[in-house]
């Protein structure tokens, strides 16, 4: 497998999600990941760079490809494959995995802490002696209800998402690699996030990516970045 690393003369810059990414043209030199790699084929090239380090065990890979046929190409996170040294798949978490663990994170269970809210409704009404409301020591105006604020738990209940946790999930779909038509001469790409890596206690911890366009395959061997 002829890799070429993404730096020297006669390569071409592309910015895309903010990030540089560059196609090397018929430079080879023996770098990492972490730098970024780039497969060069008849049909297309395909460049890949991994953060430094994992996220939270798993992998967070950027791959671009460079249509280099005169017709549109399919590109998508199914055409992005990657397996331990040993054989064993690493499965790339969706979207929509990503954006709940967010919420999550982000104390976004909003159904589950509405109800919460709602059941635990702060200070107990007492009655008089002739069995009305003694408001003597009620403030209906409290906004605080077992720590929860109330006016985001009405916001909770309506559906309204966080804008901070609404930034974070507009952040992640702007990254994220979608199903994509990329026109002739053209480059694009995102981001792929794997599951928590996992090897063997004797295993070499290495990665083989595979990622096929156009009908070829551009194949990738690499150390495992280290957890933070």
């Amino acid at each position: 497998m002829n890799m070429k690393v993404a730096t020297g003369c006669a390569i071409a810059a592309v910015m895309v999600w903010g990030w540089a990414t560059t196609v090397a043209l018929g430079v080879d030199l023996n770098t990492s990941i972490f730098e970024g790699l780039t497969s060069k084929k008849e049909l297309g090239t395909v460049s890949v760079m991994a953060d430094p380090t994992l996220s939270d065990g798993r992998l967070v890979l950027r791959v671009v490809a460079q249509n280099r046929t005169k017709s549109d190409a399919g590109f998508g996170p199914e055409n992005v494959k990657i397996s331990t040294a040993a054989g064993t798949a690493v499965k790339l978490l969706s979207l929509d995995q990503l954006v709940a663990e967010t919420k999550a994170a982000s104390g976004g269970d909003s159904g589950a802490m509405a109800r919460s809210a709602v059941s635990h409704s702060g200070p107990i009404m007492s009655h008089d002696a002739s069995g009305r409301p003694d408001v003597t020591n009620y403030t209906g105006g409290n906004t605080s209800m077992n720590g929860i604020d109330v006016n985001q738990a009405r916001s909770q209940r309506s559906g309204k998402v966080d804008p901070k946790v609404q930034q974070q999930v507009d952040a992640l779909n702007a990254a994220i690699l979608h199903n994509l038509t990329i026109a002739p001469a053209a480059v694009s790409g995102g981001q792929v996030v794997t599951e928590k890596l996992k090897f063997a206690r004797k295993e070499a911890h290495d990665l083989h990516l595979v990622v096929e366009f156009n009908g070829e395959q551009h194949e990738f061997n690499f150390p495992s970045p280290p957890a933070r």
